[in-house]
């Protein structure tokens, strides 16, 4: 069953370039900005801040900074729209959804009589990555269609083997559903070679894509302060990962057939689940009361996935519909390691102003499938991915009333050849009585990125803005 799901898979790339292997390693090694108001108001750059719950999942030293034990509690709001550009039209797709960006608990320590001033814990998750989008691609192709795209993967397969079932999937499928016909010429069979049942004039093509699901993180983390000058912290990452895509692919006529062959429908399913495991180690040094520099190093996560997967097409006559359908829905298992993360950064406060920078370096081109059978996907994965950084930004002013907080974040394209670089521009609002606090921020997130059709058809532009509001409410005690 794994090796027809493989080869399944291998098809699926020839004609739909979005759904591979390669791609799913690149998702399930991205993060977003996500977490707490406080953090993504300034960007996520609390490498050399702490005090902040969600900076255990980027520098857990800064859980050292804590003095008090806290619980927190993190909803939020996004607003997503994508628009595509495909043959001098445009489309837009929107989608809107709520989540729950984190949940934390601190337990603070103090250690009197000691260098070690306090032994903090924190315990709870952290949203990583957020998947729930939706994406609207329609044109008119005067070129080709993807039966084109079919009959090549089709040529040399005899026409018994399609009668008998023993054909590629796609094949298969586009056989059963009277898509294609063998060739005849002067009414003899040329074996092995098929025609298209559409006709070559233009088609109009459309495809829905839908995805759900996010990446959150479940963490453990220990942290200290050396005399105040020195914190230190660790944190075990829990990864969870759920994953869930719809796709379906129209393909219509603009004229009558010989066939009466009105379109067709090709639709996919994926879903997709996994946990997995990681460290985080990082550390924060007070050079002055007013100067403080950070580090840390995230090793890779080790992550075991179970996906489920269902291909099935569907044609349109004039006057009556055949459907025919084939997936193989029995659980497929790998196992994936993503890349190591190192991050530097410094903060400063001058009168009642926090500035901070943090300085990312990630590597795709080092995440890997160690699943047997996976050599090429590997391979490819080395050639098109890059070795990126990430630049974050924040400040925060106390108006001892109110605080106002903004923030920029830049995620460097993990492609060779493409800047499909992401931009987070960021704003909040925050009070803080010292017992509690309230806190409110705005993201606006944009990104460019590219999707196939098929082969045939050069990339088709995709334009992603995002829009968040993130409420955290806390209380220390």
């Amino acid at each position: 069953m794994r090796n027809i799901i493989l080869a399944l898979i291998y098809i699926l790339q020839s004609i739909i370039v979005n759904a591979q292997n390669e791609i799913d390693a690149l998702r399930y090694s991205m993060t977003d900005l996500s977490g707490s108001a406080r953090y993504t108001a300034m960007g996520g750059s609390f490498g050399a801040l702490g005090g902040e719950f969600s900076s255990l999942s980027s520098n857990p030293a800064g859980l050292g900074m804590y003095q008090f034990s806290e619980i927190s509690f993190t909803p939020i709001f996004n607003l997503n729209s994508t628009k595509s550009y495909y043959s001098n039209n445009s489309a837009t797709a929107y989608r809107s959804n709520s989540l729950v960006g984190n949940f934390g608990l601190i337990l603070s320590t103090p250690k009197n009589n000691s260098d070690w001033k306090r032994i903090n814990i924190g315990i709870g998750w952290n949203q990583l990555a957020n998947f729930d989008n939706s994406t609207v691609i329609e044109g008119i192709n005067y070129d080709n269609s993807i039966v084109d795209k079919i009959i090549d993967l089709t040529k040399g397969t005899l026409t018994n083997d399609l009668i008998n079932g023993n054909g590629n999937t796609y094949s298969q499928l586009a056989w059963n559903t009277y898509l294609i016909d063998p060739l005849y010429i002067n009414n003899d069979l040329v074996d092995g070679q098929y025609i298209s049942n559409f006709s070559s004039n233009s088609k109009t093509q459309y495809k829905n894509i839908r995805t759900s699901g996010d990446m959150s993180e479940f963490i453990i983390s220990l942290g200290s302060s050396f005399k105040e000058k020195l914190y230190i912290g660790a944190t075990l990452g829990i990864p969870a990962i759920n994953f869930y895509e719809y796709s379906e692919y129209i393909e219509s006529e603009n004229t009558d057939t010989a066939n009466n062959l009105r379109n067709i429908i090709l639709s996919e399913e994926l879903s997709a689940y996994g946990t997995g495991y990681n460290f985080k180690i990082g550390a924060i040094y007070r050079l002055s009361e007013n100067i403080k520099i950070g580090g840390a190093l995230h090793t890779p996560t080790f992550i075991n996935m179970e996906e489920d997967y269902n291909v099935a097409m569907s044609t349109y006559f004039k006057d009556s519909s055949l459907n025919y359908s084939m997936g193989y829905r029995a659980p497929f298992n790998y196992d994936l390691i993503t890349p190591m993360k190192t991050i530097v950064s410094a903060s400063t406060i001058f009168n009642n102003i926090i500035i901070s920078g943090q300085y990312e370096i990630i590597d795709y081109s080092t995440a890997e499938y160690f699943t047997t059978g996976f050599e090429i996907e590997n391979n490819t994965i080395s050639e098109i991915y890059q070795r990126t950084e990430n630049i974050k930004v924040g400040a925060e002013i106390n108006l001892k009333t109110i605080i106002l907080r903004a923030g920029y974040a830049k995620y460097g394209s993990p492609y060779i050849e493409n800047d499909f670089s992401i931009e987070n521009f960021s704003y909040g609002i925050g009070m803080n009585n010292g017992r509690y606090f309230m806190d409110v921020a705005y993201i606006l997130n944009q990104s460019t990125s590219e999707h196939s059709l098929y082969s045939y058809v050069n990339p088709i532009k995709l334009v992603n803005t995002n829009h968040s509001v993130i409420f955290t409410l806390g209380f220390r005690y």
